[in-house]
């Protein structure tokens, strides 16, 4: 390794940013690039279903740094490029233009892309800032929107399209909304939230294909039925980590970039954060990988310290939030580890009918998970007891009349 070349970063969404960033912070003073495939600087993405597309917020307000942030810290960002290949061997790296950079270490931050199903060519996706922003101006007309998948995305645009005044319909394999990060009892919650704002909200509905029409879109089930039509269709599918350039070169990969515990992958100098990467996890078994927002800040953050050498175990309690007709979901840990995860197997704070609640997973005498709807500052504590006190007494933790302050300290 020529310790005067370069740190590089492939990919320049939270993630990239984020590492760059701390880098700098840390005290790392060589020549620095990020590299992104995205024309735009980097940005924040979870506004892309909330707030950027209901037309209140704009591109200047999810930039993750001001655009002159990236040259006053030195940072050399390049956007609109793509890295086609990887030698970890000759740490470097064959840019889309047919030009070499060298790297002392590399920071794979590829994230990913969104999930394409055969047969849904007539339907558009909401991954990027483009596709945000294309969505928005047919929105502002009011189109009958057709949304097919109803997990966090799904349910976000459906949303923000019907506070919109948009006539909305969305279609669901499963028998319950969110059914990747809640069980199918939390899920109904949504589903009738969703039915009582007049979203039309169909499960256990296969679609065999979505298909443009002279008038909109035509969404055909597996049975052959055609009972819905729109003006527009967005799938919302779900994600695909950006494994290829790994993949490539050989690292290891597994439904992810598979990263230790201190984000190093099967590379000498490779490192690797944020939506892309996966680990092992003792509760689960095998691999598994996060997909949101503090993930990429706190995984990028840990990367970059463990690349100046500053070890920095990266063990992460996950969490996902989301905001639907003003009402707040937040999930922390692990609900399918749990022994009971089917209807209502937790303990309850609160009242699910009132949208103000707490649900706590739990396997064996261990608090794995919980989920809060309307309650941000007890979804902060027990965020805290799952990482820092999951053998709390089970009653304790259940008794309404506890302040769980006294038990986070």
């Amino acid at each position: 390794m020529n310790s005067t070349d370069p740190i590089v970063i492939v990919g320049a969404g939270l993630a990239g940013a984020t590492a760059a960033q701390t880098l700098r912070a840390e005290g790392y003073a060589g020549t620095l690039v990020v590299i992104g495939d995205e024309p735009q600087q980097p940005y924040w993405r979870p506004p892309l279903s909330k707030g950027l597309l209901a037309g209140y917020a704009e591109p200047e307000h999810i930039a993750v740094a001001p655009p002159q942030s990236w040259a006053d810290h030195d940072i050399d960002l390049r956007t609109g490029i793509t890295v086609r290949e990887l030698d970890p061997a000759a740490r470097t790296l064959t840019l889309n233009n047919g030009s070499h950079l060298r790297y002392s270490q590399l920071l794979l931050a590829t994230g990913g892309r969104a999930r394409q199903v055969a047969g849904m060519d007539g339907a558009r996706t909401l991954r990027t800032l483009s596709d945000a922003l294309a969505l928005r101006d047919e929105l502002t007309k009011q189109p009958a929107l057709l949304v097919i998948g109803a997990g966090l995305i799904g349910l976000e645009t459906a949303a923000t399209a019907r506070q919109l005044g948009c006539e909305v319909n969305v279609l669901e394999v499963a028998g319950a909304p969110l059914s990747r990060v809640a069980p199918p009892w939390l899920g109904g919650v949504f589903a009738a939230l969703h039915r009582s704002k007049g979203v039309r909200l169909e499960l256990g509905m296969r679609l065999d294909r979505v298909t443009e029409t002279a008038d909109g879109v035509v969404a055909v089930a597996a049975d052959g039925r055609t009972n819905w039509s729109a003006d527009i269709a967005v799938a919302a599918l779900g994600m695909v980590p950006e494994t290829g350039l790994a993949e490539r070169a050989g690292l290891t990969v597994s439904g992810g970039i598979v990263v230790d515990e201190w984000c190093r992958t099967s590379a000498p100098g490779v490192f690797a954060a944020g939506d892309v990467t996966v680990r092992t996890h003792p509760l689960l078994g095998g691999l598994y990988r996060i997909e949101h927002y503090s993930n990429a800040l706190a995984q990028a953050t840990a990367a970059a310290r463990n690349m100046l050498g500053n070890r920095t175990s990266y063990a992460p309690v996950p969490s996902a939030t989301s905001e639907q007709f003003g009402t707040r979901l937040e999930i922390c840990g692990w609900p399918d580890a749990a022994d009971v995860y089917g209807e209502r197997g937790c303990s309850v704070r609160g009242e699910p009918e009132d949208l103000d609640f707490s649900a706590l997973f739990w396997k064996d005498d261990r608090l794995v998970a919980a989920a809060c709807v309307g309650r941000s500052g007890e979804f902060e504590q027990l965020h805290r007891i799952i990482r820092d006190h999951p053998y709390t007494d089970v009653d304790r933790l259940t008794d309404p009349a506890v302040d769980l302050a006294t038990i986070v300290g």
